[in-house]
């Protein structure tokens, strides 16, 4: 096996063993598995002799193909153990990751991982010692992690407030961290950051984590960057479908990034609460919105090179400086022009006008590179931004209402 993560992606997920949480368990001679923790996924489990069988379901149809898994073994017995895990709906997607401590991961070998009818079921070989541990589509992080973090942040950086902005359909608090420019100016100027829309999406909470962490840090960039812009980052848009070990949906069975116009959702209404407050504020502007999630491979959903945003030709700018600063990190940008779909780019971009990017993380690309390259995508989009001169950017807001 292979170890992920270190740093912030450690200390997010630690203590994961220890959650309580109701689901499906079953056992054997051999071991027993459960998913009595925040985030699992059995929807149905069977004994097969020396091993087991495992169903799982999504939450509801129609779906994205983010097929979600996550148990515990208790072993009773030390050797290996045979687990097979079959799909109701989709095909696998995620390679399975391993923690023994609740704080590192790593990637189960392909050796003992084996696809069958076309990813439909996969079988994979555990070997077990005396304690615990857990398999997973991806790392867990919890929303007691997200909260430990954010509370964290906050004693660490006396300027920044963490302020609660709503609470999901099952009741749960959605928070949001948020400084404001200390320069005693009438133009306050604003990036707001998203994400965990969509619960599977790791990677993308990776970047997220190491992006905001960059922006409230104490270097003089940041600083000079605090001083003139508002930073609001929303880290957990979907704390139920992330404690319930969703594929993509809230628990209504709503894609939250197919319901930015609609806003049916208590989630989505909370977000756009934010958004409100910048737009009947005279004196504020919003220069620049990110939504932070997974895919197959990294990219950024931007507007087209035709639409004009204001500041003008950011998105170019930013991504061209920092792509001269990868040797490590391949991404693409893919222009989408997609005006009548209810995402939360399209609906920033249509009121704002602000450069609005979907910044997606491939599932599998290397944790290590995505932090780093999260790192110089801060640092570039808090230069850039500082460039312009906020006088040419103009206070129109007649596309805000």
């Amino acid at each position: 096996m292979r170890t992920l993560l270190f740093g912030i992606a450690s200390f997010l997920t630690s203590g994961l063993l220890s959650v309580s949480w109701a689901n499906e368990t079953c056992e054997n001679d051999l071991a027993k598995l459960d998913a009595d923790f925040e985030g699992a996924r059995i929807s149905a489990c069977f004994v097969e002799g020396d091993s087991f069988e495992i169903r799982i379901d999504p939450e509801d149809q129609p779906i994205n193909p983010s097929p979600w898994y996550s148990f515990r073994v208790t072993p009773k017995q030390t050797g290996d153990l045979k687990v097979s895990i079959r799909y109701s709906y989709g095909k696998h997607r995620y390679r399975p990751k391993r923690s023994d401590d609740g704080r590192t991961w790593a990637l189960i070998d392909a050796i003992y991982v084996r696809e069958r009818q076309k990813g439909k079921r996969v079988v994979m070989t555990l070997e077990m010692g005396t304690e615990p541990f857990i398999v997973s589509a991806q790392e867990l992080i919890s929303g007691q992690a997200y909260e430990s973090w954010e509370k964290g942040m906050v004693a660490k950086h006396p300027y920044l407030e963490r302020v609660k902005i709503g609470n999901s359909v099952e009741g749960r608090p959605i928070y949001a961290l948020k400084s404001t420019p200390s320069e005693p100016d009438s133009n306050r100027e604003y990036v707001v950051l998203f994400g965990r829309q969509h619960p599977p999406e790791l990677s993308g909470a990776f970047a997220m984590l190491a992006f905001v962490s960059t922006v409230f840090a104490d270097t003089e960039l940041a600083t000079d960057f605090r001083n003139r812009f508002g930073i609001i980052a929303v880290s957990l848009m979907n704390p139920d479908g992330v404690a319930n070990g969703n594929w993509r949906h809230n628990v209504n069975g709503k894609d939250l990034n197919r319901d930015w116009g609609p806003f049916t959702q208590p989630e989505t209404q909370a977000a756009k609460k934010l958004l409100d407050d910048i737009a009947d504020d005279p004196n504020s502007q919003l220069r620049l919105m990110l939504d932070f999630h997974s895919t197959k491979k990294n990219l950024f959903y931007t507007q087209t090179k035709k639409e004009k945003t204001k500041p003008e030709k950011f998105t170019a700018r930013w991504l061209e400086s920092a792509d001269e600063r990868f040797d490590y990190y391949d991404f693409s940008r893919e222009e989408r022009h997609q005006r009548s779909l209810p995402t939360s780019k399209n609906y920033s971009f249509g009121r704002f006008g602000a450069p609005s990017m979907t910044y997606e993380v491939g599932d599998e690309t290397n944790r290590a590179a995505i932090s780093r390259s999260a790192v110089v995508f801060a640092e570039e989009m808090m230069r850039i931004l500082l460039s312009y001169d906020e006088d040419d950017l103009g206070k129109d807001k007649a596309s805000r209402n």
